[in-house]
């Protein structure tokens, strides 16, 4: 009787021209984070047209940044809608362990990326079922490189300018699962009636403390007295890092303190540390960040 009893209004409402549940809204939240998963918690406001609820059968729920399938939800709590709308809460979990080769095409997409949410959200009355599709796309840059502030260094011996490392430049080179590189350029100028012998740079990144990459470089590069010249070298950031620094980045509000201490070693009557040291805040929407 009951089932007739539905029946007869679904058929009724059917002549009546009432729509299917249809989607208002969408917020999205970070849930717990930890070494495995970035749990990513989504309110979807759905209307019910039917003056009854009407039970969820399930939901399918995918998560993609740049392309790439980054994990995949489900439904929890309430698993029905009511009139006249309820809202549904996804919990969806991006795999950790998935984003250094997110981070590839971040990087080989000048620092942006599009993060789609898409799930159908499946209602059964009467052993019918329909689906309700549900996609959330935002996208969101980063400025790891154009955010430092990169100052001339004087080179100083006893008081005395023996010259400068000027123009110096960060951008990046080549990027794999691995390594990332960044390539640093500058100009050496020789004030001096000696030579300056460039002999080593070593350099250390860490994001949010999370040390990223830390080498030293043997290169030999003589300027000779009142001269400039050119120098180019490569730094490298562990891509097996990149979860440690999401970790920290999401639990910090989407923010990452930067730090590269870089030392050049430099003979000029005599050995000569020259550190280049650069801080700073790189901040970020992940969630709702406009596309376009």
């Amino acid at each position: 009787m009951k089932k007739l009893l539905l029946l007869t209004i679904l058929i009724a409402c059917s002549l009546a021209g009432c729509s299917k549940p249809q989607v208002k809204s969408v917020s999205m939240h970070w849930g717990n984070v930890n070494s495995s998963v970035t749990q990513i918690v989504s309110d979807v406001t759905v209307s019910d047209p039917l003056p009854f609820p009407i039970p969820l059968s399930g939901v399918n729920v995918k998560i993609y940044m740049n392309g790439i399938e980054m994990g995949t939800g489900h439904s929890i709590g309430k698993a029905e809608i009511t009139p006249p709308q309820s809202k549904i809460e996804l919990s969806i979990n991006l795999l950790n362990r998935k984003l250094p080769e997110w981070w590839v095409t971040h990087i080989e997409n000048g620092e942006k990326t599009k993060v789609e949410i898409v799930s159908n959200i499946v209602f059964s009355i009467l052993g019918f079922k329909f689906e309700v599709p549900v996609t959330k796309v935002s996208q969101f840059t980063t400025n790891f490189l154009s955010s430092v502030k990169l100052k001339n260094s004087e080179i100083i011996y006893n008081g005395l300018k023996l010259g400068e490392v000027r123009d110096i430049k960060l951008k990046w080179g080549n990027v794999n699962l691995n390594k990332t590189q960044v390539v640093v350029e500058a100009k050496v100028v020789n004030e001096c009636n000696v030579p300056i012998v460039l002999r080593g740079i070593s350099y250390d990144i860490f994001m949010n403390d999370v040390k990223m990459g830390s080498g030293k470089v043997q290169k030999v590069v003589t300027v000779p007295p009142k001269s400039v010249k050119n120098i180019e070298f490569s730094m490298y950031i562990k891509n097996s890092k990149i979860p440690d620094w999401w970790i920290t980045h999401i639990k910090n509000g989407e923010k990452t303190k930067v730090k590269i201490n870089m030392g050049l070693d430099i003979y000029a009557v005599r050995e000569i540390f020259l550190p280049l040291n650069y801080t700073y805040t790189v901040r970020t929407n992940i969630l709702e960040s406009p596309v376009g």
